[in-house]
């Protein structure tokens, strides 16, 4: 009941500041309207890139269903409806996964960071998705955090026992620490086998969370090198393509009616974004350069040759 009238009340609040249809929504800056399923379309439609903010990105999309759709548990049911009818839905209201923050902002027909938004200690439905969440934690154990074959708290991915911590988000430095403490380390590649292993098996089990891998930039002189070391191979098929507001110019040839300016760049650029790898659920896990304090989840390698006893759960 509290979500539904602060719903409105966000809606009535702003809607009066912008002036946009009912499908719609203004951009951060007031400037302009978009649809709101331009949202998160790996284009910027918005002046000011605010409908393909990363944070808001996360939050939309979802391997589960096609764009601007999101599951919804219902009466027993589960499909797939548009983000805009989920809000909408109260009789009853649905059940899922999304951020109800991303309600209150459609609502208020504005973008804005998720972190402004705050919803209601009491939001319906919490107790049941809890109870959800825990059933889906435990169906999902033997794929991340435990294997007959691994040590406790690690499951076998290709032929390596990993911790894929998904429930855990820490800084970088805290999830090598983390690693350590289970016996292993941050995850590095050796290969493209390794990592269309470990990309494949994160897809697999809808595993929404970005991961802390064993991968920094320290200087120019080194440039990006895995924790033991060994240089890490950059560009394709590795890293992650990122959409940039501001024209990207490539060293190409092209014909002189040929477009030169692009708005797409392979991570990472000369100046990092971050000097921290991982892999971005925001790019289908493909390695991105993020800033070392930002929380994401350890994805820890087992290095010991002994595998300790089990202790089941």
């Amino acid at each position: 009941m509290k979500l539904t009238v602060l719903l409105l009340l966000v809606s009535v609040g702003l809607s009066a500041a912008v002036d946009c249809d009912t499908s719609d929504i203004a951009c951060s800056n007031g400037e302009k309207c978009i649809p709101q399923r331009y949202i998160c379309d790996s284009d910027n439609d918005c002046t000011d890139a605010s409908d393909e903010d990363a944070e808001l990105c996360s939050a939309w999309k979802n391997s589960k269903c096609d764009r601007n759709s999101v599951e919804c548990f219902r009466n027993g049911e589960t499909k797939c409806i548009e983000i805009s009818e989920y809000c909408r839905s109260e009789a009853p209201a649905c059940d899922g996964s999304l951020d109800r923050r991303i309600c209150l902002m459609l609502a208020g027909q504005r973008i804005d960071k998720l972190s402004n938004f705050t919803l209601p200690d009491d939001a319906p439905g919490n107790l049941n998705r809890s109870n959800e969440l825990a059933n889906r934690f435990r169906s999902i154990l033997p794929n991340t955090i435990s294997h007959e074959s691994c040590p406790t708290l690690y499951t076998l991915v290709g032929d390596q026992c990993l911790s894929v911590f998904y429930i855990g988000s820490v800084s970088w430095g805290e999830a090598r620490a983390f690693c350590k403490v289970l016996g292993g380390d941050l995850l590095t590649f050796k290969n493209i086998s390794q990592f269309a292993d470990i990309v494949q098996h994160l897809q697999r089990y809808e595993l929404s969370s970005s991961f802390w891998i064993g991968g920094s930039v320290t200087n120019d002189t080194e440039g990006w090198t895995w924790i033991d070391g060994s240089p890490m191979e950059m560009g394709t098929p590795f890293w992650a393509t990122r959409y940039s507001g501001n024209c990207v110019n490539r060293n190409v040839t092209t014909a002189k009616s040929e477009a030169t300016c692009y708005h797409y760049y392979q991570s990472p650029e000369a100046v990092p974004s971050g000097e921290c790898a991982s892999l971005s659920f925001e790019h289908s896990y493909y390695i991105s350069d993020e800033d070392c304090l930002r929380k994401m989840s350890p994805l820890c390698v087992y290095q010991g040759t002994d595998f300790p006893k089990r202790t089941g759960f």
